[in-house]
């Protein structure tokens, strides 16, 4: 009596060890889908940030060789100043957290990869999100009124008059001293998130093929 009370419990852990290691897999494959997603925004983020640098550094060339009206409207109307946030898929790696399911998994190395790549993508989201706020607030400074006013006008293609904005007509005014000193600092925060994204990218991608040999493709 004693033995079979034994063998059905056995058979029963047996049972709900199964069904708790298919759960687990199931959790990793939607996981490793949620890391391919991150991987394609990573590399859409890195390419953007490439694209604003180069346009940037053509647009202070044109800042150190303003010899004309044309060069310094040109400055204006091509800036390439944009913000974009640094954060993954998370839904998948939540529910495994709200579960228990991530800290009863069978591989320990692989559940503390997880775990700090989420806390990576976290803290740098902090760090660009900061440097993003710094970059608005100095772009929504009285100085820079002007540089907006004019950049709308040249979009919505309307006359811009030089005697309203004198400063066009002089070479190394201020006033391009000052839209210089957005520019650099822009070109700054583009290259530092830039940085951030490729370390985030290699994070994603050591921990994507991990998952790739336990769950390859079919």
């Amino acid at each position: 009596m004693v033995v079979g009370i034994l063998i059905a419990v056995n058979i029963n852990n047996g049972n709900n060890q199964r069904i708790l290691n298919k759960a687990e897999d199931k959790s990793l494959v939607r996981l490793k889908a949620d890391l391919e997603n991150d991987l394609k925004r990573y590399n859409y983020l890195e390419g953007q940030f490439a694209k604003r640098i180069v346009k940037l550094d053509s647009t202070l060339d044109l800042v150190h060789n303003q010899s004309t009206l044309k060069h310094r409207l040109d400055i204006i109307s091509t800036h390439q100043i944009a913000f974009f946030l640094i954060e993954a898929y998370t839904t998948t790696f939540e529910e495994m957290v709200n579960t228990g399911r991530l800290y009863s998994m069978k591989n320990k190395d692989l559940w503390k990869e997880i775990i700090i790549y989420y806390r990576q993508v976290s803290k740098w989201g902090r760090y660009v999100e900061k440097d993003n706020q710094q970059l608005r607030s100095l772009m929504s400074q009285p100085i820079y009124n002007d540089y907006w006013a004019i950049g709308d006008k040249i979009l919505e293609e309307k006359e811009i008059s030089v005697q309203q904005y004198p400063w066009l007509t002089r070479q190394y005014s201020k006033e391009m001293n000052d839209i210089e000193a957005l520019l650099v600092g822009a070109r700054k925060v583009f290259k530092e998130n830039k940085a951030t994204v490729r370390i985030l990218k290699r994070q994603c991608e050591d921990l994507l093929e991990k998952l790739d040999k336990l769950y390859p493709e079919e």
